[in-house]
């Protein structure tokens, strides 16, 4: 008797398994990075809304220094030497976790009115997902 052409149930569970246990170890890897993604662009959308709120508060302008891994904001311009802002926000220093990175280096301020300093709307991505800061309120949505 021959065997007809296929593969058998065995053969098919087994191929199962090896793929099940494939997912099963790279899911968590896929979803945590989206996650990462997700939760640092809130952090950016957070910090930006909380320059602007500092900004009127205090009537003085909030400075914005985004760079690929980092979110800083400062009530003075920093050092060019140094790159240090000598009167940072206490904690309102954002750091990227690993795989998400900021795609604009376009520094900015907020005036003692709350509106930026840019001149058009400005739209950067964070970890692959957009951030957007209005021209004329400062808006982020």
């Amino acid at each position: 008797m021959t065997r007809a052409p296929g593969y058998s149930v065995v053969e098919l569970v087994i191929a199962l398994v090896i793929a099940a246990i494939l997912a099963a170890l790279a899911l968590p890897y896929f979803a945590d990075r989206e996650a990462n993604a997700t939760w640092f662009q809130e952090q950016v959308k957070a910090a930006l809304r909380y320059a602007q709120r500092q900004a009127v508060a205090n009537r003085r302008p909030v400075y914005v220094l985004l760079a690929p891994g980092t979110v800083r904001l400062c009530f003075d311009l920093p050092s060019p030497i140094t790159n240090a802002c000598t009167n940072e926000l206490t904690h309102h220093r954002l750091e990227a976790p690993s795989g998400v990175a900021i795609g604009t280096t376009t520094d900015f301020f907020f005036n003692g009115l709350g509106k930026p300093s840019i001149g058009s709307t400005l739209n950067f991505t964070v970890g692959g997902k957009t951030v957007t800061v209005h021209a004329e309120t400062g808006y982020v949505p």
